[in-house]
């Protein structure tokens, strides 16, 4: 029988912290790649307010991208920064830094000149069937209470509501 080999210990090329950082980066990469293209994607040409929040709520995205950038810094300085604050804890600082970002997004949104939020007028709806012809008139006029339009000149027409010939007495 041959001479049992001796085991070697197994030494990884890279640290698990290294591989879990690589993968989380690259993770986050294509998420955010994902995003932006769904954030960005353009309307419908000669429509306004379609497409993605960023042609929809550009001020509003711009908060919001804004507000979390200065959330990541905050977090970033809280644990790698020279003169961090030490007082409260690494936790006691995030919360209390991550509290002062967020009041500051919202009175930005409340004070941000013409207003945060865009409002688009409310477009048509466009069915599938096929339009009418526009130049046929209905033989009896629709019951309604308010004016009418003609199907041909557009004008309004004015449809009386009760008949001037007969008086009125009021206070019997």
């Amino acid at each position: 029988m041959s001479p049992s080999r001796t085991r070697q210990q197994f030494v990884p090329s890279r640290p698990r912290s290294e591989v879990i950082t690589a993968v989380a980066v690259g993770a986050g990469i294509v998420v955010g790649t994902a995003l932006l293209i769904w954030l960005m994607r353009p309307g419908k040409v000669g429509v306004p307010g379609g497409g993605g929040l960023l042609s929809r709520q550009p001020r509003m995205t711009l908060l919001v991208l804004a507000s979390a950038a200065a959330l990541g810094a905050v977090v970033y300085w809280v644990r790698r920064g020279r003169r961090r604050p030490k007082r409260l804890g690494q936790r006691g600082s995030i919360v209390v830094g991550s509290t002062v970002v967020i009041v500051l997004a919202v009175l930005g949104g409340i004070f941000w000149p013409g207003g945060i939020v865009r409002h688009w007028p409310k477009q048509p709806k466009v069915s599938d069937t096929p339009a009418t012809n526009p130049i046929s008139v209905p033989s009896s006029a629709p019951a309604s209470s308010g004016p009418a339009t003609s199907a041909k000149t557009g004008t309004t027409v004015k449809t009386p509501t009760s008949n001037p010939a007969t008086p009125t007495t009021k206070g019997r």
